[in-house]
């Protein structure tokens, strides 16, 4: 896949994922889709959102039907069945699904059947990953992109798009995590089998650490972020002690000089609670403890230097790499682009392979099919 146009506009308007002012979000959207229709040339009418936030939850849901007569072929109709089956699980009152991707077919026991339609059996089976969120927090996402003017063609959970964004398709088969380190969230993924098992949001991330260097260095925010990153490092011994920096306090005429490895130490302190918090978040799920692929790091945290050796040493049972997705010739490689890059593939190379063929489903009721994607 090639990139052909790419924008970002500053937005102010998001809190951990959520909608904190709609008319900057929705200023910030129609700003950056403008952009980017100038560089295409044509309008854009729908979008694929990246969602993120604790709100976001993902469950592993299991669905069966039985083959009547027994032995017959495997219709469309029957796969629809069959995962709708496995859609059938209690919400709260101000929840709804936002994805459903089937993980795996079952055909009378066979298993990692990825095209059922066509084979012969009495039952089949299907393991979908269901994401959900809260009704408030999508529909005030939904009405930012209303009022800029365009419409959702789905939503996606953005530790799935980073996924795609980063990771090989013989890393998502045996087995991989993404840790996306963002401003305000880091999210995390894990890849087994050729699709995602599990997903979770940890509300922290780069902002986290400038607010604690405004905090404690007596900072504006935008000193705490050029310090951060001119002269940051996330291990701090691997800093000299003697190097010095100058740091620009509030009130102050002229910068404070001040050492180095104490600006590191506090970046440090911060990056190795978001490294605790992913731990925790792979324990949650079974297939957290053997990742023979390897964890990447991604998003503009992961570009602080030593993130990657920070977390080996709080997470030494695992592997870590950075990894940004590749930009094509026209655009520069930048840190934070996982999740767009993501984004554009799944919206690409996923299709709505078990809707049904005819009328045009609401985004929530789709089902979306990422073989395509892992088979490309």
């Amino acid at each position: 896949m090639a990139i052909q146009a790419m924008a970002t506009t500053p937005c102010r308007g998001m809190r951990k994922g959520q909608v904190s002012d709609l008319s900057d979000v929705t200023r910030a959207i129609a700003g950056a889709v403008k952009a980017v229709e100038e560089q295409v040339g044509q309008e854009i009418e729908a979008l694929v959102v990246g969602i993120t936030g604790s709100h976001i939850e993902g469950i592993n849901s299991q669905g069966m039907k039985p083959i009547f007569p027994a032995g017959r072929k495997v219709t469309h109709q029957d796969v629809l069945e069959v995962i709708n089956h496995s859609r059938e699980i209690s919400l709260g009152p101000d929840r709804e699904q936002i994805q459903a991707l089937p993980r795996e077919f079952r055909v009378d026991g066979q298993k990692k059947v990825q095209r059922p339609v066509g084979t012969f059996g009495s039952k089949i089976e299907v393991f979908t990953y269901i994401v959900s969120g809260q009704t408030p927090s999508l529909q005030n996402i939904e009405r930012a992109i209303g009022d800029a003017g365009k419409r959702v063609e789905q939503m996606v959970v953005q530790s799935l798009a980073s996924g795609i964004g980063v990771l090989t398709h013989e890393e998502m088969e045996l087995g991989s995590a993404v840790v996306d380190i963002g401003g305000q969230t880091t999210d995390v993924a894990i890849f087994i089998n050729g699709s995602i098992a599990f997903s979770a949001s940890i509300p922290l991330g780069g902002q986290s650490v400038t607010s604690d260097l405004c905090t404690l260095l007596k900072t504006s925010p935008d000193e705490a972020e050029r310090l951060k990153l001119m002269s940051g490092h996330a291990c701090a011994y691997m800093v000299d002690e003697k190097e010095t920096i100058e740091v620009q306090q509030l009130g102050q005429p002229v910068g404070r000089p001040m050492q180095r490895r104490v600006l590191c130490e506090i970046i440090e302190s911060r990056m190795r609670e978001i490294a605790g918090l992913v731990g925790k978040e792979l324990d949650k799920s079974p297939f957290g403890t053997a990742l023979p692929g390897g964890i990447a790091l991604t998003g503009g945290g992961s570009a602080l230097p030593g993130a990657d050796k920070l977390f080996e040493e709080t997470l030494a049972r695992h592997r870590f790499r950075v990894a940004e997705p590749k930009l094509g010739s026209k655009f520069e490689a930048r840190p934070g682009m996982a999740t767009a890059v993501g984004l554009a593939s799944f919206a690409i190379q996923c299709f709505d392979e078990f809707s049904p063929a005819e009328g045009v489903l609401p985004w929530r009721e789709r089902v979306k099919s990422l073989f395509s994607l892992l088979n490309r």
